[in-house]
């Protein structure tokens, strides 16, 4: 089943709202939940659901199409892109721990050889 968001969108909540397109500017698209995203994935995966079919009814729908299809495809990404950063974090700091060490052991050794001399 599809939800059928349009007479909700009508009124005054979404299209009537002022603020509108400030809200989609800075909508928290890092802390989306998986249940917007599944809510919203039927209509993404919905072939009348592309801005050019949807520009023939409305400019400005097209542009909240985009948004949403937009917001879909960076759900994904962060979510394929997430546990990659996390790992690269994590060899960054090993990696900076083991030229941290490898320094203090250069330190070390260059007193050694300076007690030899």
């Amino acid at each position: 089943k599809v939800d059928d968001f349009w007479e909700p969108a009508k009124g005054k909540d979404i299209l009537g709202d002022p603020r509108l397109l400030e809200r989609l500017i800075h909508y928290d698209k890092d802390n989306m939940s998986d249940a917007v995203v599944s809510k919203v994935t039927p209509m993404y995966d919905d072939p009348n659901f592309e801005p050019d079919a949807i520009k023939k009814a409305s400019i400005a729908a097209m542009g909240i199409c985009k948004w949403v299809r937009a917001m879909v495809v960076y759900d994904r990404v962060a979510k394929e892109v997430g546990p990659k950063k996390a790992k690269l974090a994590a060899a960054t700091k090993e990696k900076s721990d083991a030229e941290e060490l490898l320094e203090s052991k250069k330190a070390e050794l260059a007193e050694v050889i300076a007690l030899v001399d």
